[in-house]
């Protein structure tokens, strides 16, 4: 009853999506992370070093996310941007 369940057209759709996000994930992790192979040994040590490389990773993708949410500042080349009129400091 699985196998044919797993033939409709809404599973299909479903492990599509289920390829482009879940395991992409472990995929990044093994290829620019490291994680193919452990330098630790027991389920404890080794539980411990992947979260903690999850949680690197997590934190990297909420910088990014932040960083494009905030409008760039560094947009115009330097000394181009649009001067206001503001007071000077320096006395004239």
């Amino acid at each position: 009853m699985a196998e044919d369940v797993r033939h409709t057209l809404k599973y299909k759709e479903l492990y599509q999506r289920r390829k482009e996000t879940i395991e992409r994930v472990f995929a990044d992790a093994k290829v620019k992370y490291g994680m193919r192979y452990t330098l630790y040994k027991g389920l404890t040590q080794v539980t411990n070093w992947v979260k903690l490389k999850f949680a690197a990773i997590n934190l990297k993708k909420l910088a990014m996310l932040i960083a494009m949410r905030k409008p760039s500042y560094r947009a115009r080349p330097f000394g181009t941007a649009k001067q206001t009129e503001s007071p000077s400091l320096l006395p004239q």
